[in-house]
């Protein structure tokens, strides 16, 4: 991890709010977002098309003939019963990021957050150890720094700084540790190794501000991101023109059953 503004902060203490708001079943929006904000959004992580083009799942949708909907899941709208891939899908292109969000995606956001709190200069981020962000630190680092626990294991790194600065957050670890090459296969050329030991920008997987006006929340499990925040803040992010969100209700399901409306046949 490098960054400049950011500080390694006390996440017990610094989240301790979300977790006695959480309820509801597996996938519900107030397991991951606390029942306590005025309106919510759904964030869709982008697909590609077959060309690397990032495309949103409306367009998607309309492509392979089905609906867009607040509660749609990616494996619905391209044909597939389940996640589990198969030949039957409708959509030639990339699936969305699990996880994590796309920086388009963070920058855009946080643009629209920031016009949204008090005080966008004493926000906090919370990385998952799910993603084995404490490799990223050394334990003298992390010593005195408890993690946020929240349910289903999801512990956090929590780091303190400007929202402004969500652009520091740089994996050091290297590209390469996460590439494995068949065997046989030609190792990869100077310039590529050069690359994949690159730092590179990563999304957190919580984001909120001091005041607690609103909370971000991306699941490790699912492919879109949650916000918590005002009615006015969730109709800005839907109206925002470099985001693909949907206002949803605190009952509605990123589980992978909860599209009603997309029921592909399951094959035999």
């Amino acid at each position: 991890m490098r960054f400049d503004d950011l500080e390694l902060t006390d996440g017990a203490d610094a989240g301790s709010w979300i977790e006695p708001g959480l309820g509801g079943e597996y996938g519900a929006v107030t397991l991951q977002v606390p029942k306590v904000f005025e309106a919510y959004a759904r964030v869709f992580h982008p697909a590609a098309d077959g060309e690397g083009n990032p495309v949103s799942w409306a367009e998607v949708a309309a492509a392979c003939g089905t609906v867009a909907h607040e509660e749609m899941q990616w494996h619905a709208i391209i044909g597939q019963p389940t996640y589990q891939p198969n030949d039957d899908s409708k959509w030639p292109g990339q699936v969305p990021s699990v996880g994590e969000m796309d920086i388009p995606v963070l920058d855009a956001l946080c643009e629209v957050l920031a016009a949204h709190t008090a005080d966008p200069g004493h926000c906090f981020f919370g990385l998952c150890t799910i993603n084995s962000w404490e490799d990223a630190f050394s334990k003298a680092e992390l010593r005195g720094h408890r993690l946020l626990k929240l349910p289903l294991g999801r512990d956090h790194i929590v780091l303190a700084g400007p929202l402004s600065d969500a652009d520091q957050i740089l994996d050091e670890r290297g590209g390469l540790s996460f590439v494995m090459h068949e065997k046989g296969a030609e190792p990869p050329s100077e310039d590529e190794l050069a690359e994949l030991k690159k730092p590179w920008r990563a999304a957190p997987n919580l984001i909120w501000p001091a005041d607690r006006s609103w909370l971000v929340v991306t699941e490790v499990d699912f492919d879109s991101t949650l916000v918590g925040g005002s009615s006015e803040l969730v109709e800005a992010i839907v109206a925002a023109p470099n985001l693909e969100a949907w206002q949803v209700e605190p009952k509605t399901s990123l589980a992978e059953g909860a599209d009603k409306v997309n029921v592909p046949s399951r094959t035999s």
